[in-house]
């Protein structure tokens, strides 16, 4: 997974760690995409989550870096403590702020460390015989915040994460979805063609992973379509 790090802890166990960092977005006067702090927070914590949980990872701890401002850590903090508990986790947050030297310009980055059994990763284990679907559209800066109805939430990501359908999620980063639709085809050692009829730009970024991809089981894509509604694109039949 290109986000994420695995680091071998014992016999049986990995670390996965994911991470992502956020420049220039924030509320300072010199920043190019004004939005607030919390709701940085919150998106950093969704990129690092999605990395970490589509692996098949048990998220554990949350690293913030803050060099936003003392008065950033609180609201931002609360953010993903509010997250955490829609989720249905249970994860601590740590982390610094950087208070000696005022910044013009916002920056935060957000870490997660989790872990997995070697054997269960879900990564490379995508039959022949499975179809390929975009949950949610990718969006970038601006859109983000305006067309949120068009983003798949964090809680329908852990939900088809887990269902008995679904073989495999991606995320979709600023490559688009077609650079990481080839890239989970070359995992499973698959090249197949693209759905023509699929009305997404498979080339834009997705942003903040405002969308992912999921290989699953065709015969179960009714239950699939249900939960995801709207936001169901087929991609590879």
């Amino acid at each position: 997974m290109r986000d994420s790090t695995f680091i071998p802890f014992d016999d049986s166990f990995d670390l996965v760690i994911s991470t992502d960092n956020a420049a220039n977005i924030g509320e300072k006067a010199g920043d190019y995409i004004q939005a607030p702090y919390p709701l940085v927070a919150e998106f950093m914590f969704r990129v690092a989550f999605m990395e970490n949980y589509a692996v098949g990872a048990e998220p554990l701890s949350i690293l913030l870096h803050n060099f936003s401002g003392d008065d950033v850590w609180e609201p931002c903090v609360s953010r993903i403590h509010a997250i955490i508990d829609r989720l249905d986790l249970s994860l601590s947050v740590t982390g610094s702020t950087e208070s000696n030297f005022p910044l013009q310009q916002s920056a935060m980055a957000l870490t997660i460390a989790g872990k997995i059994h070697w054997a269960e990763k879900m990564t490379g284990c995508t039959p022949e015989h499975a179809a390929f679907a975009v949950i949610g559209e990718p969006l970038v800066g601006e859109e983000v915040m305006d067309d949120q109805d068009r983003m798949a939430s964090l809680s329908l990501f852990k939900e088809l994460a887990d269902h008995p359908a679904v073989f495999e999620t991606r995320p979709v980063g600023s490559k688009g979805i077609l650079y990481e639709l080839k890239e989970m085809l070359s995992i499973n050692g698959q090249a197949r063609a693209v759905d023509p009829s699929c009305p997404l730009d498979l080339f834009k970024s997705g942003g903040p992973s405002t969308c992912f991809i999921i290989s699953y089981k065709k015969e179960q894509e009714a239950a699939l379509r249900t939960a995801a509604e709207a936001l169901f694109h087929p991609l590879v039949p």
